[in-house]
């Protein structure tokens, strides 16, 4: 009998040691599946980038964490708040935006990051710089042209990055994080665009990104790939390395680039593929930007944006119901004189329509499908 048990022992021994160690710890699968229930319950987070540490007419000189443009009109933050590792390079900025998130989440709210990184060579991530190609137009390819960091200075950039700045960010925050590095491939502006690599040589980036992230033992991170207006799958890495499936959309409706008819059916092909393989979809950024021509089309010109252009076409309409959460950009008054674009209304603005875009506003964070932090059922539960 002792020689039975110990096989049996044994056996035991090598399936737990079989086990492949978990993606993610317990707080963030809650969170993951937290965002299904929202979604299965046809309601839909509200986010903004950076909504306590960047306001439009105080930029990112912004001190009170606990105010945010989005409170100043409503009452209420947003549920969802993404910040960018581009802002780390200052590093008061960063302190105060860890503090931020922080207390964001202590507060129930759902956090996370994209990464805008400058290339190795220019600092830049724009893939052209005055009209003339950026010298890290082959930086992907120099990536992954050579696996041996210790031979390759643009791989061992990258993994330094990561060690340096992401994990160790991650790390410190501690609680559940989504992450959407590498965002809109498909597009030609980034230096990890569609100009610069293949699809193939894209999800090899996007996934040694990811993989090394988990190598390094984080395990608190829910990772996010969102393609500019279009779900775009030949850029797809995997559903090992995706949890969250987004789309960038502006000015929807209202440019031939973004149309609804164009718009909604990728939407909606998106948001069907990420319930089948147990993700969630969200619309990752929206706004409505100014024209080539410097002219304000928020709130000059759509002051209704809000209701009319996002929650009527994108939350009730049953083609593109399903969404965790729709996230606008930061606005910032750079110049000092209220002409770089909004998107979102803001105290203070001189602006025509002013007034009607932020009773816009009001309306659609007061709806019964769109969540402020102040409405969010615990995530973490």
């Amino acid at each position: 009998m002792k020689f039975f048990a110990s096989l049996v022992a044994a056996a035991c021994l090598m399936a737990c040691a079989a086990q492949p160690e978990p993606l993610r710890n317990a707080d963030t699968e809650r969170l993951l599946g937290n965002l299904r229930q929202l979604v299965d319950s046809g309601l839909t987070m509200y986010g903004q980038a950076n909504p306590t540490t960047i306001t439009y007419l105080d930029c990112n000189r912004h001190e009170d964490i606990d105010r945010s443009d989005c409170r100043d009109i409503t009452g209420s933050h947003p549920a969802f708040y993404e910040s960018d590792f581009m802002w780390y390079r200052d590093s008061a900025f960063a302190v105060r935006d860890v503090r931020a998130m922080h207390e964001a989440y202590a507060r129930g709210a759902v956090v996370g990051y994209c990464w805008h990184i400058g290339g190795r060579q220019s600092g830049q991530f724009y893939s052209k710089r005055g009209g003339q190609p950026s010298p890290d137009s082959t930086l992907v390819r120099d990536i992954l042209a050579n696996p041996d960091r210790t031979t390759n200075p643009s791989r061992d950039w990258l993994l330094s990055l990561i060690e340096t700045l992401v994990v160790p960010t991650f790390k410190e925050l501690g609680c559940p994080v989504i992450f959407r590095p590498w965002h809109e491939m498909n597009g030609e502006w980034f230096w990890w665009g569609r100009d610069n690599c293949t699809p193939e040589q894209y999800i090899e980036l996007y996934r040694l990104t990811v993989q090394h992230i988990r190598s390094l033992g984080v395990r608190n991170v829910l990772f996010a790939w969102s393609p500019d207006k279009g779900f775009h799958q030949q850029y797809y890495p995997g559903d090992d390395v995706v949890d969250i499936l987004g789309m960038d959309i502006y000015e929807p409706g209202i440019m031939p680039y973004s149309a609804y008819e164009i718009i909604k059916p990728a939407l909606g092909a998106m948001i069907a593929y990420a319930k089948e393989h147990g993700k969630v979809a969200a619309i990752t950024e929206v706004g409505c930007r100014k024209t080539d021509e410097g002219e304000h089309r928020y709130p000059d010109i759509f002051p209704n944006f809000w209701t009319e252009n996002v929650m009527k076409q994108f939350l009730y309409d049953p083609q593109t119901q399903g969404l965790a959460y729709v996230m606008s950009w930061y606005g910032a008054d750079w110049g000092g004189d209220q002409e770089a674009g909004a998107y979102i209304p803001y105290v203070g603005c001189q602006r025509p329509n002013a007034d009607i875009a932020a009773d816009d506003f009001r309306r659609f964070i007061a709806d019964e499908r769109v969540l402020s932090e102040n409405e969010l059922p615990n995530m973490y539960d």
